[in-house]
């Protein structure tokens, strides 16, 4: 069994429609969801969960394929949004979990939102880590005219990242958007204009494991094909799929906690602010010193967050429990 940094947790694996899924599945109590998005892993939540299992919750936690330890298929054409969906939901029934708190991050929000819409009464409470509910507007004027929370799309991202086999090339044999999203990992990103990945140091032995997952060519497939299934225009093939997650999200009635970092270069505070506004039962707190990673950069702080939402606004009825035990 190989060790890895501050990742003592047990594999786990199953196979979905011929795919090997990794995940974690740690404590013991209702079940919390958290998925991750493009460029990491279930290691990602490390620290989040030893306080999410004291807390009386069970965590499970998956590698989506092409991600983590999971299976990565080499051609692109074995990924879209609907699978990735699939094979979580799929991964969900097999494991029997009901009821459950889905906590998004990155693709990780409308992967387990779109599970959530899908499924709504196996889902309970969301919390959502700068994401997107609907696709990204072509330009400013269409993003007020049509009242889209997100910006669009810096056109340097669009001409780098979402083109055809030159994207692929910049992805897999130069690790360009890696490298681009987690500029200065080393002393921590102050820039909420490039990269901005983490705005805290991140420890060179943590870094290794986020760097060993996709450490060659033929493993960053899953890496090149998140940017281009962006839905940045009306007529993209993801708009409106996603776009029916705001619309589902407006009217119905679930907890919602919206929980935002102050430095992403992706998605600003004021983003997480009106997601928060416009479903019926939701709350915003925002994060300070934190990039679009916000669960590397303050994991403990965000699953306190997290906690404290399920113990006074889900559970009212739980006892409180040692976060620190």
């Amino acid at each position: 069994m190989t060790t890895r940094f501050e990742y003592p947790f047990k594999s786990h694996y199953a196979t979905v429609d011929g795919v090997r899924l990794h995940y974690l599945d740690e404590g013991e109590g209702p079940v919390i969801w958290l998925m991750h998005g493009n460029t990491t892993w279930s290691y990602l939540y490390r620290k989040m969960i030893p306080l999410l299992v004291n807390a009386g919750y069970r965590c499970f936690v998956p590698d989506l394929m092409g991600f983590g330890l999971s299976d990565k298929p080499e051609d692109e054409s074995e990924y879209s949004l609907q699978k990735h969906i699939a094979l979580m939901s799929g991964l969900i029934e097999s494991l029997e979990l009901r009821d459950i708190v889905i906590v998004g991050n990155d693709w990780g929000g409308p992967i387990s939102l779109r599970y959530a819409i899908e499924h709504k009464d196996n889902v309970r409470a969301l919390v959502i880590l700068n994401t997107f509910i609907e696709r990204f507007p072509a330009n400013e004027k269409e993003r007020k005219e049509q009242g889209i929370i997100t910006g669009p799309l810096p056109p340097g991202f669009t001409f780098l990242f979402k083109g055809g086999a030159y994207s692929s090339f910049l992805v897999k044999y130069l690790d360009f958007f890696r490298k681009f999203v987690w500029m200065k990992w080393r002393t921590g990103n102050p820039s909420k204009l490039l990269g901005s990945g983490f705005r805290r140091p991140v420890d060179p032995r943590a870094m290794d494991n986020y760097l060993s997952i996709h450490d060659n060519p033929t493993k960053r497939a899953g890496l090149a094909t998140f940017p281009k299934m962006i839905p940045n225009r009306e007529d993209h093939t993801n708009a409106a799929y996603v776009d029916q997650i705001r619309k589902e999200l407006e009217h119905w009635e679930i907890p919602v906690q919206v929980i935002w970092s102050d430095g992403d270069m992706a998605w600003k505070p004021d983003e997480g602010a009106r997601i928060a506004q416009l479903v019926p039962d939701g709350d915003f707190y925002l994060i300070y010193n934190a990039g679009h990673f916000l669960q590397e950069d303050a994991g403990e702080e965000t699953a306190e967050r997290v906690v404290d939402f399920l113990r006074y606004r889900v559970d009212r009825s739980k006892p409180i429990l040692d976060l620190a035990r």
